[in-house]
């Protein structure tokens, strides 16, 4: 299942709450009138809670949205240890990110890693990057997508070159510490 963002957490959290706040506070406890200002004093609580929570939330979708940000003014700028240091932050709420951020968080991993010379780390996140953006082209403009198949070129021609290897010259059987014989 694949996330929304926050907005689709948001209406159903909000659907979540409203339907539990209703089970857990009964509205007809006593007179009518007990149970209208119950109602009241409960549909105000239960707002002002609600709101609590959605601001909340969305702050915090704003602060990975805001991290990932200047991750990727870290690595426009060539502080590569800078954006490392955030994207591995923001590692962790990865889910939270939608599904363009995700893309663009992989594109700026990788490239990162590019830059600092770890090829193994960098050519896992370029490769899901691409995979990524097969799903959703819109996600990178068309100069970062042309800029990541540039940069994963090496690395796929590697990758086939070693595909089928030439085969190793045959070993004998025997190993050093045997003791050759003559027939």
């Amino acid at each position: 299942m694949q996330r929304e963002g926050c907005g689709t957490f948001i209406a159903v959290g909000l659907t979540s709450v409203s339907h539990r706040w209703e089970e857990r506070w009964p509205s007809a406890r006593g007179s009518a009138e007990e149970g209208e200002r119950d109602t009241v004093r409960a549909v105000q609580t239960g707002s002002v809670l609600m709101v609590t929570g959605l601001l909340a939330w969305m702050a915090g979708c704003q602060n990975h949205r805001d991290q990932l940000d200047r991750a990727d003014a870290h690595y426009r700028a060539a502080r590569y240890e800078a954006a490392l240091t955030n994207l591995e932050d923001l590692e962790a709420d990865f889910a939270h990110l939608d599904a363009n951020e995700q893309v663009r968080y992989r594109y700026v991993r990788g490239m990162t890693s590019e830059r600092l010379g770890q090829r193994d780390e960098a050519r896992h996140w370029l490769v899901l990057a691409r995979e990524s953006v097969e799903q959703r082209p819109s996600a990178l403009d068309e100069e970062t997508r042309a800029l990541l198949q540039r940069t994963l070129l090496p690395y796929d021609q590697t990758a086939g070159s070693n595909v089928n290897p030439p085969a190793a010259p045959a070993q004998s059987a025997r190993t050093r510490s045997e003791p050759r014989t003559t027939p």
